[in-house]
């Protein structure tokens, strides 16, 4: 056969289905098979209808390359759509756009995706609830998401070039909230960045990033910031109830640092710690190259993003102030920068 089209497809439906469709015959696309329960076959077609192929699957999720988009984010899709993650609503709508160009302190990076508005992570003080237009949201935050249905085809038809380009995944929402294990929108977004040879930054507070380390590889430049943000479980489910625990995410940390990857932890913002240089300590133990820190950020303004009320009435409750915050900051730099190290900032 002239051309092939290869693509990861990880199957548990029951039943079976042939799609024909219509593939330039010079595309090449050879992400890996992964897992006793991919199945993939291309059909032998005659060479007068080359560029015409039948695939054959056992389909649950087809992860979407080239000219392709076989999903749940098609416009008729096949497999349902769940309405609900836990308590919180799944809502479903198209984007204008998926890549963005950052601004403020992401300004030194070149784009950045959200493949999702909203997460139902609910931490108490994210500031990507001020981002959002409507008032009944706001208030809302953390009780729905939404999904950009058309993320897919708007990153594998957009123009930019991405040859070189980093890219944030993502800035204004965790691409690895609960939702994704289900959808895994965000894992087919990886593909088309990869085959775009963009170098890949993703941010995520969830072990679930560990799900997609085979196609992490398949980047030129990669890199994995993790959020932990206090070393207690206790000041955790206060502030963060929705997210996986402490220990879960340096594992998760400690399953990309053995892979290979260049990790980092973000550290904001700064909760109560128990002890900041046993924090410290298990934070060097990671090998991360660099640690952000910083600390909440009270607004002045309605609509000036900063951390949310929730999380500041939970700080006072806990004697979180203003002066314990700056100086468990200043110890916590101290440490994780000792001997002449300059790994925190």
């Amino acid at each position: 056969m002239g051309s092939s089209l290869v693509s990861s497809v990880k199957g548990n439906a029951r039943r079976r289905q042939g799609l024909r469709c219509r593939v330039p015959p010079t595309r090449q696309v050879r992400p890996r098979l992964r897992g006793a329960d991919s199945a993939w076959r291309l059909v032998d077609v005659p060479e007068s209808r080359l560029n015409t192929y039948v695939l054959d699957w056992d389909i649950a999720h087809v992860y979407s390359v080239g000219m392709l988009q076989l999903s749940l984010f098609d416009p008729n899709p096949t497999p349902a759509r769940p309405r609900t993650q836990g308590t919180a609503d799944v809502i479903y709508a198209d984007a204008s756009a998926v890549l963005a160009r950052p601004t403020g302190r992401l300004a030194d990076l070149d784009f950045v995706i959200n493949p999702y508005q909203g997460c139902t992570f609910a931490c108490t003080y994210c500031y990507a609830a001020f981002f959002v237009a409507e008032e009944e949201q706001r208030e809302r935050w953390g009780q729905w998401v939404r999904v950009k249905t058309n993320a897919i085809a708007k990153l594998r038809n957009s123009r930019q070039n991405l040859h070189g380009r980093t890219v944030l995944m993502s800035s204004a929402t965790d691409p690895y909230q609960p939702i994704e294990a289900k959808l895994e929108l965000t894992r087919s977004l990886l593909p088309i960045l990869a085959q775009r040879r963009a170098h890949l930054a993703v941010l995520t507070r969830s072990p679930l990033v560990t799900r997609d380390i085979d196609l992490f590889e398949s980047f030129e430049h990669f890199n994995a910031t993790m959020s932990i943000t206090t070393d207690s479980d206790e000041v955790r489910k206060r502030f963060e109830p929705q997210c996986a625990s402490i220990d879960r995410r340096f594992e998760a940390l400690q399953q990309l640092a053995d892979a290979g990857f260049r990790t980092r932890i973000n550290v904001s913002p700064l909760l109560p710690l128990h002890d900041a240089r046993s924090f410290a300590e298990r934070i060097l133990e990671t090998g991360v190259a660099r640690v952000h820190i910083n600390t909440f950020h009270e607004t002045s303004g309605p609509f000036a993003s900063g951390t949310r009320q929730p999380a500041l009435a939970i700080a006072r409750e806990m004697g979180w102030t203003e002066e314990r915050r700056e100086r468990v900051l200043a110890e916590l730099r101290g440490y994780l920068n000792e001997g002449g190290r300059r790994l925190a900032a």
